[in-house]
């Protein structure tokens, strides 16, 4: 299966026609019979791949839920440009969960669910939505035994909370175990749980997985840049950015 935007289109098309409902992760617990699919988007890189995906789904009648990262390297959400994409992505009636830094702790102040409970808070102010699931980013082998429960949110990785529900991601455009487009065509499953990361369906699909990185590092310059040509006057005039790999870090 193609990994373009038409390639996830038919992907979702295919779980339509075979009878998925697409469901959100407060649902789980309320499940009745039937095939049903949580739906969940991983934002590591690029906001606007975001709302590209958001769209395609939007056309289908599918909601899901984008995880979104404070402390990406990449995106800053607070930005102009990113806060309009995740209002819009909103508006689309999508909802959105907190995408968290397991990697990476500020200081021993709070608990690992302060910290979380803490950044929730900061995007349900900000985009004035309840935020309801945490996704941890790299997760650790603690986070990957699926014990680790969340008082006020669904953990994504918790095996209790999401008992019964057949995991598939996308991850470095590499299936995990099996190929959902096989999974809902066939209906092997009832309940699945899809991850799927925007950029490998936005990107050029003919690229390796560190070239639609250069993509996607470059378009979220040219967003930033956009505002920094509107306020900043010293800023001058618009620039084009190139990315060559070396063999130095910095």
């Amino acid at each position: 299966m193609e990994f373009s935007k038409t390639g996830y289109q038919t992907l979702l098309e295919t779980a339509l026609d075979a009878g998925y409902r697409f469901i959100h992760f407060d649902n789980t617990l309320h499940l009745k019979q039937g095939k049903c699919c949580l739906l969940r988007h991983d934002v590591d890189v690029d906001i606007g791949a975001a709302l590209e995906i958001a769209k395609v789904e939007s056309v289908l009648g599918i909601r899901s839920t984008f995880f979104l990262m404070l402390r990406s390297p990449l995106y800053n959400l607070m930005g102009r440009s990113n806060s309009r994409i995740v209002q819009e992505i909103v508006h689309l009636g999508h909802r959105i969960g907190l995408h968290y830094d397991d990697g990476f702790c500020l200081d021993k102040r709070y608990s690992l669910e302060e910290w979380i409970c803490l950044e929730s808070r900061i995007l349900e102010k900000m985009f004035g939505v309840e935020i309801k699931a945490v996704s941890f980013h790299q997760p650790s082998q603690a986070i990957l035994s699926g014990k680790m429960k969340l008082n006020n949110y669904v953990n994504t990785y918790n095996k209790k909370e999401l008992d019964g529900f057949y995991y598939v991601s996308d991850s470095n455009k590499v299936w995990k175990v099996e190929n959902p487009y096989n999974i809902f065509q066939k209906e092997l499953y009832s309940k699945v749980h899809l991850l799927i990361h925007p950029l490998w369906w936005i990107g050029d699909y003919n690229l390796p997985t560190e070239d639609v990185w250069e993509q996607m590092i470059v378009s979220n310059f040219y967003r930033s840049q956009k505002q920094l040509l509107e306020t900043e006057r010293a800023y001058g005039h618009a620039r084009e950015i190139t990315i060559s790999k070396t063999s130095v870090c910095c």
